[in-house]
């Protein structure tokens, strides 16, 4: 009896021992495994991290160069290319500094105080007639100047027109810095080179005609032409008076002198784009619509020659 139960017991640990050497191996087996497998995808990602990180900076070290040529384009597109014109920005900064000087040393108010009198009536401010003249004008001088520039400003380096519309404010002012920037163009050319406005509006003789009356009927209108042969020299005394108390007389006179000359310089590269061929000299006919501001320059453009259809 006993040795049944000996018997028993030893096959039962037998059993025992060999379900537990079964289940041990397996699992080992597995987890060797699991490991092998970790250690096979940690090289994966750091590579597969490690060549993201690479491209990430590539594609940042690209968009930064591309970024520096972008900005450098753009800094040196605006300015490249740009020629000085040295007389015309000459009378630019000794146009500014002059308005500028005026204006600091003129006495509180005296400016506005003329300017009020202009909104309120611009014809008969009631003050000098000589420098109402003047004044009036200055709003008119853009138009034969537009007449002069725009036939050769199609190959420029900047926009005429913001410029020339933005002289029927500011004068010289602000059609200085196309002044000075713009490259002379002597071509010949023909209408058809010429935007639609300069070549039927522009060109079109009916219109010259009518600047050129408007700027008479200015010195007229505005009390000039009388007041100097009524009293020239009270009128002249006058307007010089004004002139050493405002700003804006001052500066005003300076600015139509500067567009009067400017003008006058433009005339002989006009007429070459029209092939003038003509016995007097085109720097005569420029210094002759300089005798009389504003009117001289309004005939010229009457006057001259007409550009060939094509």
């Amino acid at each position: 009896m006993m040795m049944k139960q000996v018997l028993k017991s030893l096959s039962l640990l037998a059993l025992v021992t060999s379900c537990a050497g079964f289940s041990t191996a397996p699992v080992s087996t597995r987890l060797t495994h699991s490991m092998n497998i970790a250690a096979e995808k940690i090289p994966l990602a750091t590579s597969k991290t490690s060549f993201s990180t690479q491209t990430n900076r590539a594609t940042t070290t690209s968009v930064y160069a591309s970024n520096l040529d972008t900005e450098e384009e753009t800094e040196g597109g605006f300015l490249s290319g740009v020629s000085i014109n040295p007389p015309y920005l000459a009378a630019y900064v000794i146009f500014l500094g002059f308005a500028f000087f005026k204006s600091m040393t003129e006495e509180a108010g005296a400016s506005n105080d003329i300017l009020q009198q202009f909104l309120a009536d611009p014809l008969n401010p009631g003050c000098n007639e000589l420098f109402v003249t003047i004044f009036n004008l200055l709003g008119l001088y853009f138009v034969p100047i537009a007449c002069l520039l725009m036939p050769g400003a199609k190959n420029q380096k900047y926009p005429a027109t913001p410029f020339l519309l933005g002289s029927m404010f500011g004068g010289y002012g602000l059609i200085g810095p196309y002044a000075f920037t713009r490259t002379p163009d002597a071509a010949v050319k023909t209408k058809a080179d010429l935007g639609w406005v300069t070549a039927n509006i522009l060109e079109n003789k009916i219109f010259n005609w009518f600047i050129a009356v408007a700027f008479t009927s200015a010195y007229i209108t505005s009390g000039g032409v009388n007041a100097l042969i009524s009293d020239a020299s009270g009128t002249i005394d006058g307007y010089g008076q004004l002139f050493s108390d405002t700003a804006i007389a001052s500066a005003s006179s300076v600015d139509f002198l500067i567009l009067t000359l400017s003008a006058a310089s433009w005339i002989p590269e006009d007429l070459a784009r029209r092939n003038y061929k003509g016995d007097v000299a085109p720097a005569l006919i420029a210094a002759s619509t300089a005798l009389l501001p504003g009117v001289g320059v309004a005939l010229y453009c009457a006057l001259r020659p007409s550009l060939d259809e094509e």
